[in-house]
């Protein structure tokens, strides 16, 4: 079988894994793709992969892969719904492709005809009439890969992200494959330097695709998330307000129980998937570790079943820790899953919490601090080296098909780095397994620290006007229902600019609550704005965690998907707070 028949074959094993061309599907070709790309050799199979591949990522009419040859470029490869160009040659200098190498940087053109850039003899006999050319290698660009549509259109922002990181990945696999081939033709003589010198350059260049995975993964999860949080806000309002609002009968509530139940799943699963990419925004207070573990003790015996016994062991005065409470919890449920999965036949689960003593229990790669030591431990089957060095990758797992997400360590390590500590894994096969988080210690009493709770803003008529701003119509819908049933009365506007219109004509309103990540002005830039201009003015932020890296820490904000209950209780905090000072 030749290199295209096998990569072929490999994404059409992933077609099936991944699902179909929708969102989801888009982004799980794209980690197909960068996976495949991880254990490319040769230019050869990197080629084969980003033809196989680049078309479906960004369901394109079309793509090209070109290669920088000389002061030519080389159409090396295409999958396109008609002739492109495979195999010819074109100068740099007039050459879409040609352009974008030279620049570094991503060309986006909506329209052929309106750009010059574009050689429109060789463009208008083919189908193509928009497209994106994204170059490939840094610092100087080697290559390049083109999507192409048949209609004038502007590429979404997620479809130039996908190809650019699609891009980034081959960048690294045509750096691997071009180092592989210069060692391969290496005189023999040099055998030994080159076996020496090979190996240093793999465990570095396997560090660096690590690093890249990570931050390509990073930015898919942003992705998925802000897309899935805006589908399940509606969902989940809207089920909520129908069981608030109605006199149903048992058989309708039941219903509507089961679909709220399948929203707060899906709303599970993109939490896991942020802290395993350690993106989840944190609430660290200072906790009772001791405690938190004997409320959650029953949750995990009743998860458990008859056939695992849970023993609890936790040292006497145990040190606060500085974690958010419910993301440690769902931590602790993950663990004790895995583990009571490791044990088929039955058998124990230790959860044990004690200060971590570096002279008794000496781990090199505990971060320099004081912390405290939650292990949970279990008499499973066991993991061998291998098996325990990939357990915490994401979408890794020993479980069959449809048993797992593959998330659950991913998610406890993610959150476990991300509040400053450390996990470890100590498995042999045959001796059980044990997780352990090193958690920072608080340092601080308990009582010092302010806890804040949901109060609820009391159902009045009339109690306002808010100014609701949202790209999204169905989510804009949803809210203004919620709000609505607070008692307020709401303007809605689609974008920021179209906020501040109306805003300039209203002279009593009582808050603004705005998406974040919206076209032209975003939410954050838009509440920096009216903090200038109307700084009286309430405003609440609506995040659905992508790029919130852009939101000041001091600004109000509410993750989506959210319920009628935490709407209420942010715009009552929001309302309590003072302005102006």
């Amino acid at each position: 079988m030749d290199i295209a028949s096998t990569y072929s074959a490999k994404t059409d094993e992933r077609d099936a894994l991944y699902g179909g061309v929708g969102t989801i599907g888009r982004w799980g070709h794209l980690i197909s793709a960068i996976e495949q790309l991880a254990s490319a050799r040769t230019i050869e199979e990197v080629i084969a992969i980003l033809r196989d591949c680049a078309r479906r990522i960004v369901d394109a009419d079309g793509i090209a892969v070109i290669l920088k040859d000389g002061v030519s470029c080389y159409y090396v490869a295409e999958d396109a719904c008609a002739p492109l160009w495979t195999g010819k040659r074109f100068p740099a200098e007039s050459c879409v492709s040609g352009h974008a190498m030279k620049d570094r940087r991503t060309i986006v053109i909506p329209d052929i005809e309106l750009d010059s850039r574009v050689p429109l003899a060789a463009y208008l006999p083919t189908f193509v009439r928009s497209m994106v050319m994204v170059p490939i290698g840094q610092p100087q660009a080697v290559a390049a890969v083109g999507a192409y549509w048949a209609e004038r259109r502007t590429p979404e922002n997620a479809e130039i992200a996908r190809l650019e990181a699609l891009a980034r990945s081959a960048a690294t696999a045509l750096e691997n494959a071009r180092l592989i081939r210069s060692l391969e033709e290496a005189n023999d003589t040099l055998e030994e330097r080159v076996a020496q010198r090979t190996d240093e350059l793999e465990q570095t260049h396997e560090k660096l695709r690590q690093t890249q995975k990570l931050e390509t993964i990073g930015k898919l999860t942003g992705n998925v998330a802000h897309d899935f949080n805006n589908l399940l806000t509606p969902i989940i309002g809207s089920v909520e307000l129908v069981m608030h609002r109605a006199a149903l009968d048992e058989r309708s509530s039941a219903m509507l129980l089961r679909a709220m139940d399948a929203a707060e799943r899906a709303q599970l699963l993109v939490q896991r998937l942020l802290s395993f990419a350690r993106r989840q925004p944190l609430r660290p207070i200072a906790l009772d570790l001791a405690g938190l573990i004997a409320d959650v003790a029953d949750l995990v015996t009743s998860t458990l079943g008859p056939r695992v016994a849970l023993d609890i062991a936790v040292a006497e005065n145990l040190p606060y820790v500085l974690a958010d409470r419910n993301q440690l919890e769902l931590a602790i449920l993950n663990l004790a899953v895995n583990a009571r999965d490791a044990m088929p036949d039955g058998g124990r689960i230790e959860i044990a919490a004690m200060a971590f003593d570096r002279r008794r229990h000496p781990a090199r790669d505990v971060p320099e601090g004081d912390f405290v030591m939650l292990s949970v431990r279990d008499t499973g089957i066991g993991m061998d080296q291998a098996t325990a060095a990939q357990a915490v990758e994401p979408f890794f797992s020993t479980k069959g098909a449809g048993e797992g997400t593959g998330l659950g360590l991913s998610m406890v390590e993610g959150l476990t780095a991300q509040l400053g500590g450390h996990l470890s894994i100590a498995s042999a096969p045959g001796e059980g397994t044990a997780v352990t988080m090193f958690l920072p210690q608080a340092g601080i009493p308990f009582r010092t620290v302010a806890q804040s709770g949901e109060r609820d803003l009391p159902v009045r008529r009339n109690r306002g006007t808010i100014l609701l701003i949202d790209d999204d119509e169905l989510v804009r819908g949803g809210t203004a229902d919620m709000l609505s049933e607070l008692g307020f009365s709401v303007i809605e506007a689609a974008s920021a600019d179209q906020g501040l219109n109306m805003i300039a004509g209203q002279q009593d309103l009582s808050a603004v609550v705005t998406d974040h990540l919206m076209p032209g002005m975003t939410g954050a830039e838009l509440a920096r704005k009216l903090r200038q201009d109307y700084p009286r003015l309430p405003v609440l932020l609506i995040s659905g965690y992508q790029h919130i890296e852009t939101i000041a820490p001091d600004t109000p904000r509410l993750s989506k998907p959210f319920r009628h209950k935490q709407l209420g209780a942010s715009i009552a905090a929001l309302l309590d707070a003072p302005h102006g000072t």
